[in-house]
């Protein structure tokens, strides 16, 4: 079985071009996208046709009908489209719900910003009925909770949530997904599925980092067919999934991305050569450091302390073929459009974020909960109390350092990629640390290392794609 092999199985694309319904208060944009109703109180709200955006910017709408408990919607949308949250947005209503997304041309719907959005409605905050729903990292409340309608996939990103006692999440399609939540709700809250009954998030009855509700109740990872193993059969069940777009898409799921492609596939492969679920089964080595720190013995993609691994740009949890400021995640293509982390209004989006969030730690999202990337902190600690030697291990240059209690840590020098290529491979080391740099938002802060010098700090463009060497998150 070749991975290659399985990967050309899959050559799906799929262009859809709708045009577009998109209503503020029953109100249509006019001719520059902007929104003027006297329902909106202040702020601003726009709609960019090419790129199916609506950006609300610290909009206030007090909308009231003469039929109370209508089906006018102070947003409504029926295509794709992503909304924008910037600042603090407030949607009130008389009438059932406070944002819909419905019609045959709207599938894949995302909810995202740096801002907050609170919904106040009759019957429910979002009503969506299409393929997927995506909410991230907005910090959104809901009096009314989120009716996904007939949608198969509901995959909610945020930072906070908030719902009453009618529910976080009710009436949803086969599957729902909760991806780095941090969830609050009163005692008496529930999240509700109108065939398989009721199901308590998982948490300590206030907060709830990871919910997922299915039919299956919680199966093996990876196995997608229902047959209690994981092989060849998931794999072609999951290239069933994603042709057709039905199955149970839960299971098919299996990196828990909130997304069904060839990742998953992926997964299910390394899952049968590895001989079942990831386990935290990486080696770390104690120094003696001052703090305890305790740092693996290899980098993450890595399987001995020679080998380079993988490249991760800053923030990302997964390597890639280009490493471009077009291809980054945290912006919109260009560098001074920076979407998080970021302190600087000239860079973009600020929203004062110094340090990685866990959902952004590629070595937790990588090698599970009990690892995470260094701070600038461990990473000065390890290079000032560690004695260094550029050696090379098993032909591969590196810096190898001898901490406190006599036992060691080799790093290779594995360069840096920029766009397609590799610099500096061999004559260079660079790992990135947890933290942003202090001096510009462009830039993160990394270990750097060549021949002839100590190893020390560095700060390196957030595009770039770096070494990753974990950090043991240590136990209470």
């Amino acid at each position: 079985m070749k991975k290659n092999f399985l990967l050309l199985l899959i050559t799906l694309l799929v262009a859809i071009s709708a045009s577009a319904e998109v209503t503020v208060c029953e109100v249509s944009p006019d001719k520059n996208g902007h929104f003027n109703c006297s329902f909106i109180k202040s702020g601003t709200i726009t709609w960019d046709a090419a790129s199916h955006t609506l950006t609300l910017n610290k909009a206030v709408v007090e909308h009231s009908s003469e039929t109370p408990y209508d089906y006018v919607y102070p947003i409504r949308i029926t295509e794709d489209a992503t909304i924008v949250i910037k600042g603090e947005c407030r949607l009130t209503t008389t009438g059932f719900v406070a944002i819909g997304f419905e019609g045959t041309n709207s599938k894949k719907v995302t909810i995202q910003g740096d801002g907050s959005l609170y919904l106040s409605s009759i019957m429910r905050g979002i009503y969506c009925k299409c393929t997927r729903l995506t909410i991230k990292d907005i910090t959104l409340q809901t009096t009314k909770g989120i009716n996904c309608g007939d949608a198969v996939l509901c995959a909610l990103k945020f930072d906070n949530v908030q719902a009453d006692i009618n529910g976080v999440v009710e009436r949803f399609g086969e599957s729902i997904t909760f991806l780095n939540c941090a969830i609050t709700f009163p005692v008496d809250a529930y999240i509700e599925h109108e065939e398989y009954g009721y199901f308590i998030a998982q948490g300590d009855g206030n907060r709830a980092t990871h919910i997922i509700v299915s039919r299956d109740g919680g199966s093996i990872t990876g196995d997608v067919n229902g047959d209690q193993e994981v092989n060849i059969a998931d794999i072609n069940a999951v290239m069933d999934i994603i042709l057709s777009g039905s199955g149970n898409l839960t299971a098919a799921d299996v990196n828990k991305d909130g997304e069904i492609n060839i990742a998953d596939v992926n997964a299910i492969i390394d899952l049968i050569l590895g001989g079942g679920a990831p386990q935290d089964n990486h080696e770390y080595v104690d120094l003696g450091l001052p703090s305890g720190t305790l740092w693996a013995t290899c980098n993450v993609g890595a399987n001995s302390p020679e080998q380079y691994g993988d490249y991760f740009a800053w923030g990302e949890t997964a390597p890639k073929e280009v490493y471009t400021w077009e291809t980054y995640k945290w912006c919109n293509g260009t560098w001074d459009s920076l979407t998080k982390y970021n302190f600087q209004n000239y860079y973009g989006t600020v929203d004062n974020k110094n340090e990685l969030e866990p959902a952004d730690d590629a070595a937790q999202a990588n090698w599970g909960l009990s690892w995470q990337m260094p701070t600038k902190a461990q990473q000065d600690e390890l290079h000032e109390h560690c004695n260094w030697q550029w050696t090379t291990m098993n032909g591969v240059n590196g810096y190898l350092g001898t901490g406190p209690s006599g036992k060691t840590l080799f790093l290779p020098a594995a360069g840096y990629k920029d766009g397609t290529r590799i610099v500096s491979e061999g004559e260079f080391g660079y790992y990135w640390s947890h933290s942003l740099y202090y001096g510009m938002s462009l830039y993160a802060y990394n270990h750097l290392f060549f021949s002839g010098s100590s190893p020390g700090w560095n700060k390196q463009e957030r595009s770039f794609g770096l070494s990753i060497r974990p950090v043991r998150v240590a136990q209470n």
